[in-house]
């Protein structure tokens, strides 16, 4: 059997869990594998979740998606629904936020909390409160189907956890998580309920590879596409298994090749216990090569696209476009200064940033002093990537840091230049220079703003993504690496 382990499958993704996805759903369908995602975060709607991912056609509905919580729990999302009502006998309540929030009392004494969700109507949670210090005491917490699947216990007077208890649809408890107590909301100890006893682990990534030894069978093959699981995948108990890390980011925490992110530390000092890390480019490899000794694990497989469906002969516009999470990581604010520093010269441009995060107000601000209120637009979230890139001029990638950039390949992909940092990684692999966009010093807004007044007249040739970063290709080379077709073929990034 084929696995896929990871920390979390969120609602709204990015770059890794697209990724994830994508490769599961061609190696699925294009190399007839089966698969399973298993998560270790927790969350009560992973059955909503699920389901999204299947209409939405992210994977097919034979890869099968199951969390650890939930296969402790023998949950199947399914069921009658248990109606919550809204009274309490012997409390009087009254309404705080219309048909979601309302506050009970007994005998004139506020004693409880009820928030309700505002779509369905199902009970979210109920808050105990201490009345001592009008701080909740505990929490009870319902799923759709209206049964308590947690319950958390709190520190006198502070939100700082205790424990968290975790029900079934029994109602019978299967977890205890102990917490230190502190704002840091540290867990100490996990108890596991067994029909057989208790099951007690010091640390969270001791009951995370418990939960994959117990899911997992003899002879699998494992893919790890999260640094939080590295250690429980390494010490996984198991006859024949094969062991996969995938690198979706920089492991350096600065330009020293020496000077490792804490989070993919463990996975390079444990290299030998793992059967391939996978990374996304050629300079990632060459510097890994550094670090590890044996660098035959480390193969090279980069992030695949279909060719675009969008038409490109059409004329494009006088924009810029950025696509990616406003964060201090990708820089967006460098691009408000580069049109600044230029801003004569692109007088009939615009530029539009595409993105959510937690520098949006500070970019909103910046425009602001700068008045580029008529060039400089905070378009949001969109769900039509290649369309931006079919009517631009050219797009932005000014990041500190990447993994591959794989805003890099959909850009191209639509026929669209890219104006990159020299960073790692990912642009020197997909860019070639006066070719297909331009390349500046890294952190050079200057340069940056230099390179936007030359790619507003530059006339570039046919912009493609080549055959390498095609699914074909993809394909050939997770076969090969997994070992399940001869490598009669030519592997153009593999090993």
């Amino acid at each position: 059997m084929n696995y896929v382990i990871t920390s979390t499958l969120p609602e709204q993704f990015g770059g890794r869990t697209k990724s994830l996805l994508d490769r599961t759903k061609k190696l699925v369908e294009q190399a007839d594998l089966n698969y399973t995602i298993i998560t270790t975060n927790y969350n009560p709607y992973y059955g909503d979740i699920y389901e999204q991912y299947y209409n939405e056609n992210k994977v097919p509905r034979s890869v099968k998606m199951i969390n650890i919580y939930d296969y402790l729990a023998d949950r199947s999302y399914s069921g009658d629904r248990v109606e919550q009502p809204l009274e309490e006998e012997g409390l009087t309540y009254r309404e705080i936020k219309k048909n979601k929030a309302y506050r009970y009392f007994e005998n004139g004494e506020y004693v409880l909390y009820k928030s309700y969700d505002s779509e369905d109507g199902s009970l979210k949670f109920i808050d105990f409160m201490d009345p001592y210090n009008r701080k909740r005491a505990c929490r009870k917490e319902f799923n759709k189907r209206g049964k308590c699947h947690r319950k958390i216990n709190y520190k006198q007077g502070t939100t700082n956890k205790l424990e968290e208890i975790y029900y079934d649809d029994r109602g019978h408890a299967y977890v205890n998580q102990t917490y230190d107590g502190t704002s840091d909301n540290k867990i100490i100890r996990i108890h596991h309920f067994t029909e057989k006893g208790i099951l007690e682990f010091k640390t969270e990534k001791d009951f995370f590879r418990y939960c994959l030894e117990q899911m997992i069978e003899d002879s699998s093959t494992i893919i790890n596409d999260a640094r939080l699981l590295d250690k429980p995948m390494c010490e996984l108990k198991g006859n024949d298994l094969t062991k996969i890390a995938i690198l979706h980011n920089t492991h350096l925490q600065s330009e020293d090749i020496n000077d490792i992110k804490s989070s993919y530390q463990y996975i390079i000092d444990h290299a030998d216990e793992v059967d391939h890390i996978v990374a996304l480019t050629q300079e990632q490899k060459k510097d890994l090569s550094h670090l590890i000794f044996n660098n035959e694990k480390i193969s090279i497989i980069p992030h695949s696209i279909a060719p675009s469906t969008i038409n490109q002969k059409g004329e494009r516009e006088n924009k810029f476009v950025f696509i990616g999470r406003l964060t201090d990581v990708k820089q967006p604010d460098h691009l408000i200064e580069a049109f600044q520093l230029a801003r004569e010269q692109l007088s009939t441009f615009t530029l539009d940033i595409y993105g959510e995060g937690p520098v949006k107000e500070k970019l909103e601000e910046k425009i602001k002093e700068y008045q580029l209120e008529e060039h400089i637009f905070l378009k949001g979230l969109t769900d039509d990537p290649e369309s931006v890139f079919a009517t631009a001029k050219a797009s932005f990638l000014p990041s500190q840091y990447e993994g591959f950039g794989l805003v890099i390949m959909e850009s191209l992909n639509n026929g669209c230049p890219v104006v990159a940092y020299d960073i790692k990684y990912g642009p020197r692999d997909l860019i070639k220079d006066n070719e297909n966009g331009l390349m500046v010093e890294k952190n050079n807004v200057e340069a940056l703003s230099k390179a936007m007044v030359q790619v507003k007249d530059k006339s570039f040739g046919k912009i493609e993504v080549d055959k390498e970063y095609r699914e074909p290709a993809f394909v050939k080379n997770w076969t090969a690496l997994l070992g399940k077709e001869e490598k009669k073929f030519k592997l153009p990034f593999f090993k």
